[in-house]
Parts: C-alpha cells; structure tokens; sequence
C-alpha cells in the first residue's frame, strides 16, 4: 500500500480528465480522474514510458460532428492517434480497463451501463489485436483513479466507497 506521503507526491502531478476528455503523455505525468458507470482505458508502452488514456461515458453513440471521446470507440481511435504521433504501434502497449460500476441498485429500472461500457472496452482492446494486462471493473460506486505514466502503474482509491475495501495497485 502506497504512504500518505508518495500519494501525497502522486496528487501533487495530477492532471484531471473529465468525462469525455482523453490524455496522452510521456514522462512525469499523473492522469487522474474519478469513475462511476464510465470506463476508463489505458494504454501504456513500457520502453518509451508513453501513455494514454481516457474517460467515456457511452459504449456507443451517433457521432454527428468530430469524434470525442464520450463513446468507447470514439475515445480509443482518439487514443491510437496520439500514440500515432509519438510513433507508438498501439500493439506494443499495455492495455487496462477501469470502472464501470453499478451506480444503481435497482436493475430493473436502469439497465447497468457499467457493463455495456465494460464489453465495449474489452471488445476495443481485443479488436486492435491485444490483451487485456490488468482490469478493476464493475462492482457497486466509484473508483478514484490515477495513471502514473512514468511507472506505467494505476492506483485505484476506494475509501469513501467502502472503509474495509483496500487501495490498489495494477
């Protein structure tokens, strides 16, 4: 488990996405960002120490002007281009899945689209001819989450969600 203080230092870098927003970076960098229903993928390369990353919200949408990153395949072909600029085959990076929790409980009058943003993203990676590395989705509330690019590690907090549910690392 990370100490107050090196979690401390990893806020300090933070840059935060919204839902919709995507992020590419190399170095220090520290994506951050807070997760319900949505998803968020990440894509790192472990010899440039590049990665991206993003926040949708939908499995799919209409797009009627330029791609954003509200929908699964919207935000990855988002992402493939920025890694595209930095000369990275999206095939050499490391591929994660975050989110996607049930922020209600009654199935019956909300369908869970927490899991439709889940099958989506696992159908992005799988499609582009990789792996899924390491996944936290699904499950009951939020994820706080935050990207080092440097380590290419995600830490995951959980404790307003549920005090005995510990932090992790993937």
């Amino acid at each position: 488990m990370m100490s107050k203080e090196q979690f401390a230092k990893l806020v300090q870098r933070e840059k935060f996405l919204n839902p919709g927003d995507t992020a590419c970076g190399a170095g220090r960098e520290v994506f951050g960002t807070l997760l319900g229903s949505c998803v968020a993928i990440t894509l790192w390369h472990p010899q440039r120490r590049c990665g991206s990353i993003c926040h949708f919200i939908l499995p799919s949408m209409a797009v009627t002007g330029p791609a954003d990153g509200r929908s699964a395949a919207s935000a990855f072909k988002i992402m493939q281009n920025d890694l595209a600029r930095h000369a990275i085959p999206i095939r050499e990076c490391v591929a994660k899945i975050f989110g996607g929790g049930r922020m209600f409980s009654s199935a019956e009058l909300m369908p869970n689209i927490g899991d439709k943003n889940i099958h989506a993203a696992r159908q992005l990676i799988t499609g582009a001819g990789m792996q899924v590395a390491a996944e936290n989705v699904g499950g009951e509330g939020y994820r706080r989450l935050y990207f080092d690019v440097h380590s290419g590690e995600v830490w995951l907090k959980f404790d307003w969600v549920d005090d005995d549910q510990e932090d992790k690392v993937l």
